[in-house]
């Protein structure tokens, strides 16, 4: 999965994080966040990485100290080296001002990735299967700022420089002529439309979440492709009990004009569509729905089952109903932080001809 596609407001749970050491401001110590600074290793498992290991620095603080109705803001520096020589550097940030009126979210990334790539369509078979890698710095400021209730407008800007792919010559790449492969720059600028009602933001057990974006990618602005990209994130919690949450997600994403590669829609990887490499399909248009029932034991552990479906399209005319792919699978949670309540997962996700097993912090959506 491209760097530029980890989460902004979260340490890069893409990734997988699994931190061996944590301490995060509770409810109880919001005073006390301005000073809190941490520093930890982790370990990363997914399809997408095999085994990594990394560390991470990261200051939690409050805007205004005395504002204890704010969410505690953070800075955050990743380093990640994986088992398949990959690299990863991100520096993340999300600050809550006073009273929420606005909200700034900031990456900025580099990475040296080896991947696979299966070509564009819904239907690549299994053996299309070609190993790249290429290397990639990605810059992402975005501010919003507060509407009305929990409704916010704002707007986001994207650059992203891509050397040339190294991959095996007349393969995939060359035969479909793919956008991209010999690297170049994005810049693209947009609107962002944000509504979260969600009474946490790692695992939410009521509340809803809705965000939209559209960016135009303009030559003007620097990018040596013209295209656009318009995504749609939509996200449920419904409270069953007081020990059980069902939560539901529904994402789309469009891309129209001369997109390279690096910016098309992919299904697959650790949060939609588990059991699928990430990118496993991969085309110009994206839709996929998830569900995940969530049920605390005792102490600080917890079981889920989830299902998936999803698929890509060239155009949006061209879904299919009979073109669906599925996932199903279930996992373990043991709650680090109980106030917070932040969350190490173990899933285990099945789909066809491919299943995955992945080590993470916090939920998938």
């Amino acid at each position: 999965m491209p760097v530029s596609k980890i989460p902004l407001d979260s340490i890069p749970a893409k990734k997988g994080i699994v931190p061996f050491t944590i301490k995060l401001p509770t409810k109880d110590s919001t005073k006390k966040a301005s000073r809190n600074l941490l520093a930890f290793p982790f370990a990363v498992r997914s399809l997408e990485t095999d085994w990594g290991f990394g560390g991470i620095v990261a200051r939690f603080f409050k805007a205004q100290k005395k504002d204890t109705t704010i969410r505690t803001s953070d800075v955050n520096l990743l380093g990640l080296y994986t088992l398949r020589k990959q690299l990863i550097l991100v520096l993340s940030s999300t600050v809550f001002f006073p009273h929420e009126d606005h909200i700034a979210r900031f990456q900025a990334s580099y990475s040296y990735y080896p991947d696979n790539f299966w070509g564009l369509g819904n239907n690549t078979l299994h053996t299309d299967e070609e190993g790249f890698s290429q290397k990639q710095y990605f810059i992402n400021p975005q501010f919003l700022k507060r509407i009305r209730g929990s409704l916010y407008l704002g707007v986001t800007y994207e650059f992203q420089h891509t050397g040339p792919v190294t991959y095996t010559p007349g393969g995939v790449f060359d035969r479909e002529k793919i956008a991209g492969r010999y690297g170049g720059n994005t810049s693209g600028i947009g609107p962002i439309l944000s509504w979260d009602t969600r009474n946490n933001a790692y695992s939410p057990d009521h509340g809803f979440f809705a965000e939209m974006q559209y960016v135009s990618f303009a030559r003007f602005l620097g990018s040596d492709f013209d295209f656009r990209v318009f995504s749609i994130d939509l996200r449920k919690f419904i409270h069953l009990s007081p020990v059980s949450v069902l939560a539901l997600q529904g994402l789309a994403g469009f891309t129209d004009g001369n997109t390279p590669f690096r910016k098309l829609e992919e299904l697959g990887g650790a949060d939609m569509m588990r059991g699928y490499y990430g990118g496993r399909f991969t085309d110009k248009c994206l839709m996929a729905y998830q569900a995940e029932y969530r049920r605390f034991l005792f102490w600080r552990l917890g079981v889920v089952a989830f299902a998936s479906t999803g698929e890509v399209a060239p155009k949006i005319g061209r879904f299919e109903l009979n073109g669906l792919h599925y996932a199903y699978g279930g996992g373990a949670r043991f709650a680090l932080s109980k106030e917070e309540k932040l969350n190490l997962r173990v899933d285990y996700g099945v789909g066809k001809q491919s299943n995955a097993f992945t080590v993470q912090l916090r939920e998938a959506f």
